[in-house]
């Protein structure tokens, strides 16, 4: 067989084998990324050279400062600090909590914004005698939305921003904050409408007066019993703050996005050196994590090395010369393959086909061929609502949901999350014929 077979065939079993979930992604990407290297498809300084460390980095720096916040209890305080603000209206719990994710699935990643949210909304709409499904729902799709907003905001999101040197976090923020915002606004009133008889004041409701006002109370306490100096949140505030400034002075500094995030951490750790233990804080780092993405990049790279990607790119190219339906066949791939499958191995095999693609001689000239990374990003962390499986945001929050015993099936999620999923899609397949076009 030949090597493009070959490793072809290695890169399908890995993904058959992310699909059915019989071994640890990270597992199947080591075994991958040794027998690539073991029977010479790469060579060990090649394998090196493959992995991105800039994405490497990236991803331990924001996840350092985002344990460090967790560590300081920053993250317990703004989720009771919204409990408490909204007075246990239903209305206000359903836009404070789902703006509130979406808000901060753009800056962090979006497990840990579930991790924060979805345990106090459970807890919240249950002391109130609320169903807890819809409330829920609401998170997750919005998680999952405002990821899509930043470069930082979702993996897909990191892999395009670290391997595509011409885009900056300001670039990202520029050209997707309008259909993440417009997709959160359509997600919204969909659910708000679709749970009308639930999603609405009950002023009037002595009962659920009675529970609010104890449910108020607890955490109010539990908000005292948090004991955060002022200075501490103050300072890694500001600290968090500036590596965001950071990102957007890109342009001016020129410092990628992994410098400034591992140095923002180091920061971070150096600032609340008494409060952070550094031999309780790394241990944290989800290293599983930053192995798989290491061990794919090998995959990768012997793939275009051998010239896999290429074959795939040139058939790209042949299936059609418009590059307007390039573009939707990329969205409306991205967000199918997303909702059924981990999009990071697509997503990380897909950058090099579209490079190849958009300098290919159909499309060089082309003053739009930009338009792909945005068209990728969109389907990608859209269609991550498409299912139960389709995020890891998804996941997360099922299981928080388990634990408490509420059971969420995979229909029951499909049915939720189908009209969604379609909307925001939709929304971005416009978005991105307006840019095309105009």
């Amino acid at each position: 067989m030949s090597d493009i077979t070959v490793v072809s065939l290695i890169f399908a079993a890995i993904f058959a084998g992310i699909i059915s979930e019989k071994l640890d992604k990270t597992i199947l990407v080591l075994i991958g990324a040794s027998i690539i290297v073991g029977c010479g498809y790469l060579h060990f300084e090649e394998a090196m050279h493959s992995i991105d460390f800039d994405t490497v980095i990236l991803l331990l720096g924001m996840m350092l400062l985002v344990d460090s916040l967790r560590d300081l209890q920053i993250f317990d305080w703004v989720a009771l600090k919204l409990g408490i603000m909204s007075r246990g209206n239903p209305v206000l719990i359903f836009l404070m909590f789902s703006i509130a994710t979406a808000t901060l699935s753009a800056f962090l990643d979006n497990v840990t914004t579930v991790l924060i949210i979805a345990p106090l909304i459970i807890q919240l709409t249950r002391g109130i005698g609320l169903p807890v499904k819809p409330f829920l729902f609401s998170v997750i799709f919005l998680s999952n939305i405002g990821g899509a907003a930043t470069l930082i905001g979702d993996p897909p999101n990191i892999l395009i921003g670290s391997q595509v040197k011409s885009l900056t976090f300001a670039s990202f923020l520029q050209y997707l904050s309008f259909p993440v915002i417009v997709s959160a606004i359509a997600v919204l009133v969909m659910i708000k409408r679709a749970k009308r008889d639930v999603i609405k004041p009950r002023n009037s409701n002595f009962d659920w007066l009675f529970m609010s006002s104890l449910m108020l109370e607890q955490m109010k306490r539990e908000l005292d019993e948090l004991h955060i100096p002022k200075a501490v949140f103050v300072k890694s505030m500001a600290i968090f703050l500036l590596v965001i400034i950071g990102f957007f002075l890109h342009s001016v500094t020129h410092l990628p996005p992994a410098v400034v995030a591992i140095s923002g951490a180091t920061l971070m750790m150096l600032v609340f050196h008494k409060e952070l233990d550094p031999h309780h804080l790394i241990p944290k780092i989800e290293w599983p994590t930053l192995v798989f993405f290491s061990g794919l990049f090998v995959v990768v790279g012997a793939m275009e090395h051998v010239g896999v990607l290429d074959v795939i790119a040139h058939e790209l190219v042949g299936v059609t010369d418009n590059f307007f339906i390039m573009l939707m066949i990329i969205i409306w791939s991205s967000a199918i393959l997303s909702a059924v499958v981990d999009n990071i191995p697509f997503v990380a095999v897909m950058i090099p086909i579209l490079k190849d693609l958009i300098n290919s001689p159909q499309f060089a000239d082309n003053p739009k061929t930009g338009l792909v990374w945005w068209a990728l990003a969109l389907g990608a962390c859209f269609g991550g609502n498409g299912s139960m499986i389709g995020a890891s945001a998804n996941v997360v929050s099922c299981a928080i949901a388990k634990s408490k015993g509420i059971d969420i099936g995979f229909k029951e999620f499909i049915k939720e999350a189908l009209p969604i999923t379609l909307a925001s899609i939709i929304i971005s397949s416009l978005y991105i014929a307006v840019l095309y076009y105009y």
